[in-house]
């Protein structure tokens, strides 16, 4: 620093001026090293074109990961995946398997209602069966072998709720709660000391229960199971590959939305879920749950609040409508959304899905136009 600019300034002045200019230094640095972090990525379920353009495409959009399913994730595409510098992480649905359930309606889970854990068409297992679990963590581990990815990118590991369908107004009574099957009564109160009364027989009578008499013990267990199966995934996916990225998808509900509904209903605890992961990247779809572009910020706060992991957003790409003017009101959503989605502390963004972006031209523009400022 040439100090004979500043000789004229008191020393005080000088040391608060000194102090200032290396903070701002400093503060630079870190953006731009955030920068250099920084995921943008894209989830893909399907390709139907040439994979080496698609890769060529996406380097150019500024897209430096890809959440792909195992069935994309061949030679070509590794390789094609190496050669433009982008991490694949393969996306892996836990609990929610409806072909696993057509052969096996057993392992459904039951609703505080009774009822099988469907709806529309989100079909979950139960979390507590132990065969499952293990079964699951087997599959992972076959497919670590044969696909060699850099990251796993671990999906509905939560209890079962539709939260697609989850608006702001909605009560929080009004959302099914599960796991009420036998396995899980039984295990509940095993683990917890807690003795059901005899006199209640179905799963409304003893849910209702559990809800006045122990719901802060009940939410804690369902939390439990959730981090655990967490665990066990990590645990042994690193016995494997040791560097492995570990990205867990959340439920976009801050702690005060729906009775702490997040743990509650969803079973997913940041704050422990956390200590075993790499990522949390919640899928903020602001235009499916009814939400303003800024509510898509105040979710990155709320989680990076609790977890002690990189926070990434994962936003809505629109689908291309017949109205011009609706395509305009679409594409600035999308662009206020990707704002909030960058705000700090996030350290990225993800966006679903590439199937939308593909026939988006608008909104691809808008995302390499503000990557390239």
């Amino acid at each position: 620093m040439r100090f004979g600019i500043y000789k004229s300034l008191t020393f005080p002045i000088f040391i608060v001026f000194l102090f200032t200019v290396l903070f701002v230094e400093c503060q630079e640095k870190n953006h731009h090293q955030n920068e250099k972090d920084r995921i943008i990525g894209v989830k893909i379920y399907k390709i139907d074109g040439d994979v080496k353009m698609l890769f060529e495409e996406w380097e150019e959009l500024g897209i430096n990961t890809v959440f792909a399913s195992p069935s994309l994730i061949n030679d070509e595409f590794r390789e094609s995946a190496k050669k433009h510098n982008i991490e694949t992480f393969i996306i892996l649905p836990i609990f929610y398997n409806p072909d696993t359930l057509k052969v096996r309606p057993d392992l459904y889970a039951i609703t505080d209602r009774g009822e099988k854990a469907v709806e529309g068409w989100v079909e979950f297992v139960c979390p507590s069966r132990e065969d499952y679990r293990k079964e699951k963590i087997g599959y992972i581990k076959i497919l670590m072998d044969d696909l060699n990815p850099d990251g796993l990118s671990i999906d509905f590991i939560r209890h079962f709720v539709f939260w697609e369908r989850v608006y702001p107004d909605r009560e929080p009574d009004s959302i099914p709660n599960t796991c009420f099957d036998s396995h899980c009564i039984e295990k509940f109160q095993k683990d917890k000391n807690i003795l059901i009364p005899d006199n209640l027989k179905n799963a409304p009578e003893i849910a209702e229960w559990i809800k006045n008499e122990h719901l802060d013990e009940w939410t804690e267990w369902k939390c439990e199971l959730i981090t655990s199966m967490v665990r066990d995934i990590v645990q042994e996916a690193k016995q494997i590959n040791p560097k492995i990225k570990i990205n867990v998808h959340a439920v976009p509900w801050r702690q005060q939305d729906f009775g702490d509904g997040i743990k509650v209903i969803a079973g997913q605890d940041f704050s422990k879920i956390s200590a075993f992961i790499d990522i949390i990247s919640h899928m903020t779809y602001a235009p499916m749950v009814k939400r303003e572009p800024e509510w898509i910020s105040s979710v990155v706060q709320d989680i990076a609040a609790q977890a002690d992991c990189r926070i990434i957003p994962s936003i809505q790409v629109s689908s291309p409508s017949e109205s011009s003017s609706a395509e305009d009101s679409a594409a600035k959503k999308f662009e206020q959304s990707l704002i909030e989605a960058l705000k700090p502390p996030s350290m990225g963004v993800v966006f679903w899905s590439w199937e939308r972006f593909e026939k988006n031209p608008i909104e691809k523009g808008i995302l390499k136009s503000y990557l390239d400022e």
